[in-house]
């Protein structure tokens, strides 16, 4: 017999359904003329298209073969396959007459039809999982031109989650993915860390000139959460700076730089003032402060802490297209999504040099 007819591309393999003992030979054997007590201890060796295969002399029944084809490692359906036939009894003493071949990577229809003319000739029941629908379709039709029985594992499903998602298949293989996502990651961890690295020298006010690079701008009074919340977007792709707002003179003074970034990227911070007050006090507590340095004990005071707001929502006024977030009694990753959620919500987002968050 001839093994299957495939392409060059295509590998015909004979796959074992299970470990056992038997004195045939380990060499590639034919689905026509082996049992599976002959193929439960061959290798797994391919067999090219053309390629002739040995005949067991101990063979004494003819096998019912099954093919399984796949546009990717054929791994799900062999193992589906191998799972089904675990309900007959008969497999599980190796006398089940079942040979199991695996046709992966395909791509090609032409591959197909030669593959379907095999199994109409060896009397296989053909059982496929391919991501494109053409190709399905191909197989499908090939398979009622030759009468050859088959099984679609992956159509119904995909059909239904087409359904059910409200959403289009791919039509990608798998293993094309993978490839194509490995790419991706690798280019988003080096987004990553480019992100972290600059959002790390934006602390703190730092660097005004570099704020129009920046694909966040986070403002607040001091001890409103504004490192953690920068880092934690930074890890995601986002290119963050924070600026602190202090008082001076009774005054915030803010950089001139702010004016040249996009106020749709600036997101100014609120926090009720009891809770501001407390956070304050736990801080000077937490790093010893004495009573008698003045500075310290005034940044604590509650008096202090109205003022600061008092002027941070007089400046958060003069620019309504800024976005004012009150983070009172909100985690950084509940704040950092709502960031999030209003970036890709903008109708220019796409024209940043950002991350999606995964």
């Amino acid at each position: 017999r001839q093994a299957g007819g495939a392409s060059d591309t295509t590998a015909l393999e004979n796959d074992p359904l299970m470990d056992g003992s038997s004195s045939a030979a380990a060499a590639p054997v034919a689905a026509s003329t082996f049992s599976v007590v002959d193929v439960a201890t061959s290798s797994s060796d391919e067999v090219g298209p053309g390629a002739g295969v040995g005949v067991s002399a101990g063979a004494g029944e003819l096998p019912k073969p099954i093919f399984v084809l796949s546009d990717c490692t054929g791994e799900s359906a062999s193992n589906t396959c191998r799972a089904a036939l675990g309900q007959f009894e008969e497999c599980m003493d190796l006398r089940m007459p079942t040979n199991l071949y695996i046709f992966r990577f395909l791509s090609e229809g032409a591959d197909v039809y030669k593959i379907v003319q095999q199994a109409a000739e060896d009397d296989a029941l053909v059982v496929y999982t391919l991501s494109d629908a053409s190709m399905a379709t191909a197989v499908k039709t090939a398979c009622k031109l030759y009468g050859v029985k088959s099984v679609n594992l992956w159509g119904p499903l995909l059909e239904s989650m087409e359904e059910h998602l409200d959403m289009n298949r791919t039509g990608v293989p798998m293993f094309s993915r993978q490839h194509r996502a490995s790419e991706n990651l690798s280019n988003d961890y080096f987004r990553m860390i480019e992100a972290v690295e600059f959002t790390r020298q934006m602390d703190d006010g730092a660097r005004p000139g570099m704020w129009k690079e920046a694909d966040i701008l986070i403002l607040g009074v001091s001890r409103t959460g504004k490192t953690p919340l920068s880092i934690y977007l930074g890890q995601r792709g986002f290119k963050v700076a924070n600026l602190p707002l202090v008082p001076r003179d009774g005054q915030l003074m803010v950089p001139k730089q702010i004016e040249e970034v996009d106020p749709k990227r600036v997101f100014a911070l609120l926090l009720n003032g009891d809770v501001l007050h407390a956070i304050r006090t736990n801080r000077l507590n937490a790093i010893g402060v004495k009573r008698e340095d003045a500075s310290a004990m005034e940044y604590g005071a509650m008096r202090q802490v109205t003022q600061e707001l008092s002027l941070a929502k007089a400046l958060y006024a003069q620019h309504p297209n800024w976005t004012v977030l009150d983070v009172t009694h909100r985690g950084v990753e509940e704040t950092a999504a709502r960031i999030m959620k209003i970036i890709y919500e903008d109708e220019n987002a796409n024209n940043y040099s950002i991350m999606k968050a995964t």
